[in-house]
């Protein structure tokens, strides 16, 4: 289970002895560039800004330094010193998000990735590197430093201790019945769904009849959060303190329980979540494929320009009309070219999916599932990003001052900023949204 930790706390020294040594500088001279197992933080900030300085008094003179898979922003990037034995490890953050509020930000994944495998190395595990590791016992402390922005992780032990674990079918039908659900039906292939209202009973009913391209899938973003009795089945995403979304006015926050309860072969489009931010989604019962698509690949995907979300900050809307199901060779030759990972999901398990990764669930047979997000130091750029672009604000009202604020008080400073109408807005569309499943009929 994830478990917070404070960031600066020392962790036990593992019994397995760690992966390589921190990179160095390779010269002549070790004294003049390698970082010194000494005994505090401060002499090892010192010898880096003496790496530094000397490399720039040689470039003046035409000169140049080699180092081994080690680049200049790298080393912008060295942060918190751990130490096992004689052994001296930097953690590497996520300086690539240190991008001011009054320029555009576009998501460096290669410094994502350059960070993961940097920090690999301050734990004892054997990372899948072409794959999603499925984890128990990971701790914040290494998740954030390893997966959190960077890569998709599987957690198992989660979800068994929520309440939720123990929903069922057969008590969501009886209690639930004639209460409306939002339900996405096809007939004859994605492209040709189509969204309504109607009691759940109906979906009970009939969920057996489903077929590789005729199904029904419940997709209820409110279902959950307007039961506040269901809610509290729901324990927490990731334990720790940290998520940005609730300092969000409320009539804008995200919905954060959705009811995902699909029959055998239905599925989700291929897309990035709502405002890029770090998705979850947690199995209850039931079987999940999913196809998780590393961020750069647009390209391949014909991503759908111009569409938005239609959530209360009505952010753009990143989605391809590709089933990467059932693929249509001829109609979208390019995603052939594509890559991607591919995993199954089981009851219990609870799927952490990073910013900027496309992906697509199929239920390979009926399956309930509960999806949520979390905004943190990880991914708040990204979905500040998100907020400024669409018009939200304007990013020339953002005094520069606001971009040299801690995360969390640059969050509050663009909240503050959101004008009058787009709170009475994000207000509006959730009465409507509630009044459409109550009036609907069906």
């Amino acid at each position: 289970m994830i478990s917070a930790k404070k960031r600066n706390q020392k962790k036990p020294r593992s019994s397995g002895k760690l992966s390589t040594p921190m990179i160095r500088p390779s010269c002549k001279s070790e004294k003049a560039f390698a970082l010194q197992n000494t005994s505090s933080l401060t002499s090892n900030l010192f010898c880096c800004l003496s790496v530094l300085c000397f490399a720039v008094v040689l470039n003046v003179f035409g000169l140049s330094i080699f180092f081994n898979n080690w680049r200049w922003d790298d080393v912008l990037m060295w942060m918190n010193v751990k130490r096992t034995g004689e052994e001296t490890y930097m953690r590497m953050t996520a300086a690539y998000l240190d991008v001011p509020l009054k320029e555009p930000f576009h998501l460096d994944f290669e410094a994502a990735l350059k960070v993961r495998e940097n920090n690999m190395r301050l734990y004892n595990y054997s990372y899948n590197r072409s794959g999603v590791d499925r984890r128990k016992n990971l701790s914040l402390e290494e998740y954030r430093d390893v997966y959190d922005g960077k890569w998709p992780v599987i957690i198992q032990d989660i979800v068994p201790f929520w309440r939720a674990s123990s929903w069922s079918r057969e008590i969501f039908c009886e209690i639930y019945g004639q209460e409306r659900v939002v339900m996405k039906g096809v007939h004859d292939g994605l492209d040709k769904a189509s969204t309504v209202a109607l009691p759940l009973e109906l979906f009970c009913l009939h969920s057996n009849e489903s077929r590789r391209n005729s199904w029904t899938y419940i997709e209820d973003e409110l279902f959950i959060p307007t039961r506040p009795w269901l809610r509290k089945d729901i324990g927490p995403m990731v334990s720790g303190d940290e998520d940005f979304f609730q300092l969000f006015p409320k009539e804008v926050r995200p919905w954060d329980s959705m009811l995902l309860w699909g029959t055998r072969f239905s599925r989700s489009s291929l897309h990035i979540d709502p405002y890029n931010w770090t998705g979850t989604n947690a199995v209850i019962s039931g079987l999940k494929h999913w196809k998780l698509f590393p961020p750069g690949q647009d390209q391949f995907l014909n991503v759908l320009s111009n569409r938005k979300s239609e959530f209360p900050l009505n952010c753009y809307k990143y989605n391809s009309p590709v089933d990467a199901y059932e693929v249509d060779d001829q109609g979208f030759p390019d995603f052939k070219k594509a890559r991607y990972l591919e995993i199954d999901q089981y009851p219990g398990e609870l799927l952490l999916l990073p910013s900027g990764w496309f992906h697509q669930a199929y239920n390979m047979e009926e399956t309930m599932a509960i999806s949520s997000q979390f905004m943190n130091i990880n991914n708040y750029r990204i979905i500040l990003e998100e907020i400024i672009k669409i018009g939200n604000i304007q990013r020339s009202d953002i005094a520069p001052e606001v971009s040299k604020l801690a995360p969390e008080e640059q969050v509050k400073a663009v909240m503050s900023m959101l004008p009058k109408h787009i709170i009475e807005r994000g207000q509006q569309i959730t009465k409507d949204i509630l009044e459409q499943v109550l009036n609907t009929d069906g």
